[in-house]
């Protein structure tokens, strides 16, 4: 029963974790979406890098989070990638987009 009640729980986990997961990433894919919208208006390269560097910042490290939790849960890999691969790539990620912002903020049309 004990072991039981384990598995429901962490099954119960997951699902609130990829539900908050989805939000934010509609959420993100929304202003992601706006900052678009607005280098198509503007043709601005500004506005194009200011895009991007939001999508590296927000949606990507999302994303890597729920596949990284897919495959990690299918295939069996260890605790290694949930407290060092992912994160790492999650940050490299989160610095690319940085770069893309701060290179926005810089850039001249």
């Amino acid at each position: 029963m004990l072991l039981q009640f384990g598995v429901e729980q962490a099954y119960t986990d997951y699902l609130i974790h990829l539900a908050v997961t989805l939000i934010a990433m509609m959420l993100a894919l929304y202003i992601v979406f706006q900052a678009f919208r607005g280098y198509r208006r503007n043709d601005s390269q500004r506005i194009l890098f200011l895009a991007i560097g939001l999508a590296l910042l927000t949606l990507a490290p999302f994303a890597l989070s729920i596949l990284g939790a897919s495959l990690g849960n299918s295939l069996g890999l260890g605790p290694r990638l949930y407290t060092f691969y992912l994160p790492v790539a999650s940050r490299l990620l989160e610095i690319c987009g940085l770069g893309c912002i701060l290179y926005s903020l810089f850039i001249r049309n």
